[in-house]
């Protein structure tokens, strides 16, 4: 029989479960790697706006920590590695055995390939960052043409190209970043010895064991919840092994045929998950069977559009009723809200949304719009709303915050900023 949730109760399971609680008084390196450990995953982007996504997970859950103390635990203390999660994640080094399964079934084929004469040139980029690691792909001694298109390495067979693949694989791995590029190595220089002679769960198993712990970062979700944390038997654990560009041309059968619903089902038949039903919402759901909810949350927090809270937007309008998008794709004359715009949590809810930027040559903090949730009291929510930006602002080290005149909640932000000084 399933377990029944009420909405606010599916809510508060959420919102605690994704690290949202007290916020310690000076957050240290010992407070991110425990939030790591229990999200599992920090999405990287490319996108700057404001500062890189893969550092305001940690601020909105922990306040002003160290930047710094991220960047260490990845990149000098090894206990955080990149590879493929969600989307690019920064994931804790005990899950390296579980993603293995997504770089073995390259392996074989690849190695195969830089056998090849077709393959010289990956066996030679190959050798190059064995040599010269940890480089750039702009460092290499032939980085071969870009191709066109919106990634202008995407399906080319080029260094860039080239290196990911590998990335992909498993044969190097990313020793660090210089600015936001990466630095390849290979895997044997960057990846700790214990986690390399770590036991590898079967293929399958693995992908049970990541279903899991997505299940405990979610609290409660659905199928598409908990699955889609980390991409499990999305298009990357399907597509044909090998590099892109050797792929057949024919689009018929080229990705293997999904087998997670029948995984879900063996975990539920195994008592790893518990069926669940929240209130309001169509689909069944899951919970780990762990799973406590809490009587209360007191979370106050800016979430990023690549924040693990906000991953899946139709989860985001079935907890909180937000209607959630990034507008940065959207032609600016259709945006409604923004270009990057951050949900605001308070208390076990979403209420309100800000479009942020960091105008570093002015170090400025611009609220480029602020909107207010319906069924939201705008006066209860400003306050909260302004000591956390003055809280970002602070962590970016930003003299000032603007508030521009779009959206409801603008004119009274402006106004609590004049009276609060």
């Amino acid at each position: 029989m399933p377990v029944t949730l009420s909405l606010s109760e599916a809510r508060r399971l959420a919102i605690a479960s994704q690290g949202f609680h007290t916020r310690p008084s000076n957050p240290s390196i010992a407070h991110v790697r425990k939030l790591a450990a229990r999200l599992h995953a920090f999405q990287i982007d490319s996108v700057n706006v404001l500062v890189r996504a893969h550092y305001v997970p940690a601020f909105a859950r922990l306040g002003r920590y160290r930047i710094e103390a991220l960047d260490s635990l990845a990149y000098d203390k090894r206990e955080l590695f990149e590879y493929w999660g969600h989307e690019a994640c920064l994931m804790p080094i005990s899950l390296y055995p579980l993603v293995r399964y997504r770089m073995h079934k390259h392996r074989d084929r690849t190695q195969e390939y830089m056998r090849s004469e077709e393959g010289g040139y990956m066996a030679k980029v190959y050798a190059e960052v064995a040599e010269r690691g940890p480089i750039t792909a702009g460092e290499l001694s032939n980085p071969g043409e870009r191709s066109g298109g919106w990634w202008s390495w995407w399906g080319s067979g080029n260094g860039k190209a080239t290196l990911e693949h590998l990335y992909d694989c498993g044969l190097v791995a990313i020793a660090g970043r210089r600015g936001f590029e990466r630095l390849y190595d290979i895997t044997e220089r960057v990846i700790p010895r214990a986690a390399l002679d770590a036991p590898v769960p079967l293929r399958e198993e693995a992908m049970k064991r990541l279903i899991c712990l997505a299940a405990t970062a979610c609290g409660i979700g659905t199928f598409r919840d908990i699955t889609g944390y980390f991409n499990i038997d999305g298009w990357r654990d399907r597509m044909p092994a090998g590099p892109r560009w050797t792929w057949p041309k024919t689009r018929g059968g080229r990705r293997a045929v999904p087998i997670v619903k029948r995984l879900v089902s063996e975990l539920v038949e195994e008592k790893r998950l518990v069926p669940a039903h929240v209130e309001g919402w169509k689909d069944p759901a899951y919970l780990h069977p762990r799973a406590r909810i809490p009587r209360s949350v007191e979370a106050r927090g800016l979430v990023t559009p690549f924040d693990s809270l906000v991953w899946e937007r139709s989860r985001i309008e079935r907890l909180f009723g937000m209607k959630y998008t990034i507008e940065m794709y959207v032609p600016p004359p259709k945006r409604v809200y923004g270009y990057y715009v951050c949900p605001f949590l308070l208390g076990d809810t979403l209420v309100a949304r800000c479009d942020l930027k960091a105008d570093r040559a002015r170090k400025t903090l611009m609220v480029q719009s602020a909107f207010l949730e319906p069924g939201q009291n705008a006066r209860r929510v400003v306050l909260d709303l302004l000591d956390e930006l003055r809280s970002m602002q602070a962590w970016l080290e930003l003299d000032r915050i603007e508030v521009s005149e779009r959206g409801d909640l603008a004119a009274i932000l402006r106004r609590s900023m004049r009276c609060r000084g």
